[in-house]
């Protein structure tokens, strides 16, 4: 048996393991504990709270600072790595972004493991939303657990080459993606008339932040052309972020605005009624490490339409079980989402080798496990 903390700060408080990143470090608490380890979790949760059984919970109150600033985030570590210290018999700390691990493994005498939510050199390259000191600290946190982590966790081959890009060893590097819950994304009837979405509109979906790595206007641009050739689209954009405004104005100027719908944030339970009532998901970003969205949109059977970057060209296999698109190309993103809406042969295809590729290769079980391996691997 193995005693793991996990440390989660990228979170919705309220609800601690339904969002972001704090979805990874719970997920992997919770199928730890069903293989009989034992599993702590540690979090500026607002009161004590249990939201698996058999996972204990350390909570503790965000700082006077406040949250969503690098200065807070630094404070949540610092009190993290407190309350770490003081739990004896630990086998290893578990954190699933970089800031955390960075500045705890240097001095931590229980060895230290990073699941890569991405890396900010390879944003640099791609489209960095960070601020100047944001980038500077998550740039000396990443060097610093690059180095000194035991087992780097890369979600796909990309991310393992940026990590060993700067310092990690290859020994210290394995390769697979995260899971997803199949409780929750699976295929949903009626899923239109649960949303109150129109039943005849092709639907298509887009999740994630409003940022400027995500490339929406390059789908907003598709959508234009699509409704220039008179076809009978909705696009709906679930999430919010800094370029919405932007998005808004896009969508205005293209003579779409009456197409485009800025859902804003949906709770998690409400997400697999949206992949199932729409007919294609888009994630056309510059920048993507693995993108949580694919794994979702394919556990529910949508069709999923890629950009060809980071983690998506390791999963999706071109006309098979999705589609793949050239970044920033707004014509070939067009012609490939007239395809996946009016070739119902494929589409019925797609789907299932889709939900069939899921269920191999994204089981929450099965990833876990893989950690384990490559943790007493690393350990060795």
């Amino acid at each position: 048996m193995v005693k793991i903390a996990f440390l989660d700060f990228v979170l919705d408080r309220r609800r601690p393991g339904s969002s972001g990143l704090s979805d990874i470090a719970w997920s992997m608490a919770r199928h730890l504990v069903r293989e009989g380890h034992e599993a702590h979790v540690v979090g500026p949760y607002p009161a004590p709270t249990c939201t698996s059984p058999g996972v204990t919970v350390h909570s503790f109150a965000v700082p006077p600072i406040g949250y969503r600033n690098i200065i807070g985030h630094c404070l949540i570590v610092l009190k993290m790595r407190l309350i770490v210290q003081r739990l004896q018999g630990l086998d290893a700390i578990h954190a699933p972004e970089y800031l955390s691990t960075g500045m705890i493994a240097p001095s931590s005498k229980v060895p230290v493991t990073l699941t890569t939510p991405g890396n900010i050199y390879e944003r640099i390259a791609h489209g960095n939303p960070y601020d100047w000191s944001t980038t500077l600290v998550y740039k000396l946190a990443a060097r610093s657990s690059a180095r000194w982590c035991t087992l780097v966790h890369a979600i796909s081959s990309d991310q393992a080459r940026w990590w060993q890009a700067i310092g990690t060893s290859p020994d210290r590097v394995s390769v697979f993606p995260l899971g997803v819950s199949f409780e929750l994304f699976h295929r949903r009837p009626r899923a239109r008339a649960v949303l109150g979405l129109p039943p005849s509109d092709a639907i298509i979906l887009y999740v994630g932040r409003l940022s400027r790595e995500k490339n929406v206007p390059i789908l907003l641009e598709a959508v234009a052309r699509l409704a220039a050739k008179n076809r009978n689209v909705q696009l709906h954009l679930i999430g919010t972020g800094p370029e919405r405004t932007t998005l808004e104005q896009l969508a205005h100027d293209r003579s779409i605005a009456d197409l485009v719908h800025f859902d804003g944030h949906i709770p998690l339970d409400l997400l697999p009624y949206w992949y199932s009532a729409s007919d294609v998901c888009v994630l056309p970003s510059t920048s993507e490490p693995l993108g949580r969205v694919m794994l979702e949109a394919m556990a529910c059977g949508t069709i999923f339409v890629g950009a060809a970057v980071g983690g998506i060209v390791d999963h999706v296999h071109h006309g098979i079980n999705g589609y793949l698109v050239a970044p920033g190309d707004a014509e070939q993103l067009s012609r490939i989402l007239d395809q996946a809406l009016h070739d119902d042969d494929a589409a019925r295809r797609i789907r299932k080798q889709a939900v069939c590729y899921a269920r191999e290769h994204f089981d929450w079980t099965a990833i876990v496990r893989q950690y384990q391996t490559a943790f007493e691997r690393a350990i060795r």
